[in-house]
């Protein structure tokens, strides 16, 4: 398994890249898919100045790499969406299926139109981001999972 490693700085320019591109949506409220989406849309929040912060928890990877059947909302998400333009911000698009079962979880919720930012996509994905930064087919290793990833590979040795 090839890795990409993201540092917190590169982190933040990717966040502040895709700010500029998402800004001309013009979101009304932000929900983050927890786990790899809460640092990005609280970066995003505070770039943008958007307040209005969700969160949901979508569950798919049962360990690294390792999916574990279908995607299932396990946390719903905490802010009123009716009526409104949502932005959903996860950290990748990997298979892309557990944006797709979020998507269609908030329009049912009311939300009047949802749009997604990563800010990493992978070709092989079925769901295409609408806004995201940059494209790769590596794992990759964000700064707040790197203790997570060290654990999972040594338990693998």
């Amino acid at each position: 398994m090839k890795f990409l490693r993201i540092s917190w700085s590169k982190t933040q320019k990717l966040c502040e890249q895709l700010a500029e591109s998402v800004s001309s949506y013009s979101p009304e409220v932000l929900v983050g898919v927890s786990r790899g989406g809460l640092v990005p849309v609280r970066l995003l929040s505070d770039i943008l100045g958007i307040h209005s912060v969700g969160i949901m928890r979508v569950e798919f990877y049962s360990s690294l790499g390792q999916s574990a059947g279908f995607p299932r909302i396990t946390q719903d998400v905490s802010i009123d969406l009716e009526g409104k333009r949502v932005l959903v911000v996860d950290d990748v698009s990997d298979t892309g299926r557990s944006l797709q079962v979020a998507k269609d979880h908030l329009l049912r919720k009311g939300a009047k139109e949802v749009r997604f930012a990563t800010l990493h996509f992978k070709p092989h994905s079925v769901f295409k981001p609408d806004f995201y930064i940059d494209e790769t087919d590596r794992w990759i290793v964000y700064p707040w999972e790197t203790n997570e990833v060290k654990r999972e590979l040594e338990a693998k040795q």
